[in-house]
């Protein structure tokens, strides 16, 4: 019976460790299904939601990260209903590719003036892909492209004092507030606490082998 119950907490704290992923905080993602974020191209949600009206100029996506380091990239799909295929289309925008160093609350400025195709009025889907070695991780947020957006919020635009990305032009370092260091708080606790649950979980390893 020991053993059995050995086995089954080792299995337990496996899971746990392992759980670690990432969410699309800003603009609303199409939705979050944990378990479905490896489904790509917009983690298990293919079908279009409501559009954000985002700003070609001065926008920004905001994530938070629950890995301390993971590889990001933000593509934009030109598309009123996009299909499967064409988020793998030719035509489409890579507008960034950056490494996260730190969980917690992490903003991307985004000007999209460059882009030929970023005009007023024009419909996109913001595919967000993430991976912190565990596997890739999708998410995708349906907009319209503005030169004024009425309703953007930028207060949304927060980074965790422990945050920071590497990358092009458009990623940024971490700023500080009140409500940002709050959530570096819950980063650095969830960092500390998946620690103990290492240590846990060799305790337990060296357990069964010896009970083994």
């Amino acid at each position: 019976m020991l053993k059995i119950a050995l086995v089954a907490l080792l299995a337990a704290l496996s899971a746990s460790l392992v759980s670690a992923h990432y969410q699309l905080t800003y603009p609303a993602a199409r939705g979050f299904v944990e378990d479905q974020e490896p489904t790509a191209p917009c983690g298990g949600f293919n079908s279009l939601q409501n559009r954000t009206e985002f700003p070609i100029s001065g926008g920004f996506l905001e994530i938070y990260s629950e890995h301390v380091k993971a590889t990001f990239q933000i593509n934009l799909v030109f598309s009123s209903n996009p299909q499967d295929s064409d988020f793998t289309a030719a035509d489409n925008s890579s507008v960034e590719n950056t490494n996260v160093n730190n969980p917690g609350n992490i903003c991307f400025p985004l000007s999209l003036s460059g882009i030929a195709q970023a005009k007023n009025g024009t419909n996109a889907t913001i595919q967000t892909i993430y991976n912190a070695g565990d596997g890739t991780l999708y998410q995708c947020a349906d907009v319209v492209l503005v030169t004024n957006a009425t309703g953007w919020n930028s207060s949304a635009c927060i980074n965790s004092t422990a945050s920071s990305v590497d990358g092009d032009s458009n990623s940024s370092t971490a700023t500080t507030s009140a409500t940002a260091s709050g959530k570096a708080g819950s980063g650095a606790a969830e960092i500390l606490q998946r620690s103990g649950l290492a240590v846990l979980l060799a305790v337990v390893v060296g357990a069964s082998v010896i009970m083994l």
